[in-house]
């Protein structure tokens, strides 16, 4: 009788089956407000990971417009500066 209980009590011990399975990742919802009208808003659900990369992929855009067109300082100086010439 002993090792009866003895074997109940291990098997209600031990986890589930389901319990050791990787649970899915909880999804981060956040609202939206679509361009072009006033009352229009999506609510859009990532998980944490997929907001990092669409907040990278979004600053890489703008890194690389920003380097290209927005500013003088990402140009290099000509390396010769052309003298005046008196008239």
């Amino acid at each position: 009788m002993s090792a009866l209980f003895l074997l109940a009590l291990a098997a209600a011990g031990s986890p589930p089956a389901d319990a050791t399975a990787p649970k899915p990742e909880r999804k981060i919802c956040k609202t939206e407000t679509r361009i072009g009208t006033l009352a229009g808003r999506k609510r859009v659900c990532h998980t944490a990971a997929e907001w990092q990369e669409i907040a990278a992929r979004a600053r890489q855009t703008y890194q690389d417009v920003q380097g290209a067109h927005g500013s003088s300082h990402s140009v290099e100086p000509p390396s010769e500066v052309p003298t005046p010439v008196p008239q």
